[in-house]
Formats: structure tokens, sequence, C-alpha cells
């Protein structure tokens, strides 16, 4: 079997931030995609993603899943650990943390490795699945109040729960997955999600932004559509 991936993406500041403090991970020819979304509302929400983005794009990947899951927990432990020394240095001490949902493909499988509630959805034949469950409850929404910390969230790459959640995922021809922070997916319920997931994928790379931002844009948000083509071997 021979697996090709499309990819379209975006991300926004949204309506109501001064900082875009998402990040994306895009490496194509690797098999490897990232949504990070850094603590809105926390100091340095924008320092805590771009680490986390800078280690995920330098990591030497394993050409084998088993590898790839130690290697994806290990570079989450490691940016934590980096963040929590940085943090403990400051003056008044700061949460510094973000939450993530990487992708790693390698032929007709997949693993899924999240923290917090960056999402991965799955639209196959016809139906939309969600394949992560959200480590962060409902006030996270939109606005964090300020001084939030670590006690106030379930788990966050930079507090006390770093720990990622894995799923292996069986990758069938035609399969359209997104990851979306949850500035996209707190905005377009999963109904409308669908909706454009069923249409050409460049359309929906445009409405999706458009939709989120026209029902508030409260915040950053950040996606990843990917379809699979998978052909047998002749």
């Amino acid at each position: 079997m021979t697996v090709r991936w499309q990819r379209w993406s975006a991300t926004d500041i949204g309506s109501r931030r001064a900082l875009n403090e998402d990040a994306l991970v895009l490496r194509d020819e690797d098999g490897l995609w990232a949504v990070i979304d850094g603590l809105g509302g926390i100091d340095a929400g924008n320092v805590a993603s771009a680490a986390l983005a800078h280690a995920l794009d330098h990591l030497q990947l394993a050409p084998a899943l088993a590898d790839a899951a130690d290697q994806l927990e290990d570079v989450i432990l490691a940016v934590h650990e980096q963040l929590h020394e940085f943090a403990s240095q400051l003056q008044p001490v700061r949460t510094i943390g973000c939450t993530v949902a990487v992708l790693r493909l390698t032929q007709t499988w997949g693993l899924l490795a999240w923290v917090g509630d960056v999402r991965l959805y799955r639209w196959r034949d016809g139906r939309l699945d969600l394949l992560s469950e959200d480590h962060v409850g409902e006030a996270r929404g939109a606005e964090v109040p300020a001084g939030a910390g670590a006690d106030d969230l379930t788990r966050l790459v930079g507090a006390d729960e770093p720990l990622p959640d894995m799923a292996l995922l069986q990758v069938r021809h035609g399969d359209r997955y997104l990851l979306c922070s949850d500035g996209l997916h707190a905005e377009v319920g999963e109904r409308r999600l669908a909706h454009w997931l069923a249409r050409d994928p460049q359309q929906a790379q445009r409405e999706l932004v458009a939709e989120a931002l026209a029902t508030g844009g409260r915040d950053n948000l950040s996606f990843i559509l990917l379809e699979t083509d998978v052909t047998a071997p002749v």
C-alpha cells in the first residue's frame, strides 16, 4: 500500500486577542503534524507554543510507530520541564503552558498524541467522529481569568499534568482528519464541522476560518486538514 496526504491549514488571531499564541507544525514529507495552543490569558503562552513547535520541527523521527510513541512522549515531557524551569525562575512565578495534538502517519497506520483540548476529528463514510478526549474543563473556554494557574487546569504542558494520551489509528482511503484548537471547535459546532469536511477542502479551509470569526472569534484559531489517498501496489 502507498499512502499520500494532502494538507490544508490555517491560523488566525481571532477577533479579541492581541497576540496569536497558537503554533502549527507542518512536516508534510515526514507525516507529522501538530496544532499547539498557548494558553490564552496566561503569561507567555506564545513562548510555550513556540518552544514545543521548535522541538517537534527538529525531531528526528523514528520510522516505527512504537518508537514514535516514545519519541513524542519524550519531547513533550522535555519541553514541559524546560517551561516549568523557566517559569519557576520568573518573579512573580508564572504558569507558561500549552495544549497540543500531534498526528504521526506512517502508511496505513497513524498515532495521535495529545495533551489538553486540541482535538482530532475524522470524517469517514459521511460520518464525523471525535478521536481525542479533552483534558481541560469547560472553564478553559475563550477567557481565562488573570492569575489562573495549574490548579485551574486538568492537563497542560508546562504545568503539573503534562503526560500525553495516545491512540492508534487505521487509515483508510478518503479519510479526512481535522486537528484543531479550541478557537475553532468552541465556535463551530460538530454539525457545522461535518458540513465543511464533506466539501472541497480548499473551500473548507476558507469557510472554517470565516465561520469561527463570524460566530465570535473569541480565541486564536488554528487547524490542519488532511486527506488520505491509499493506493494498492500494482
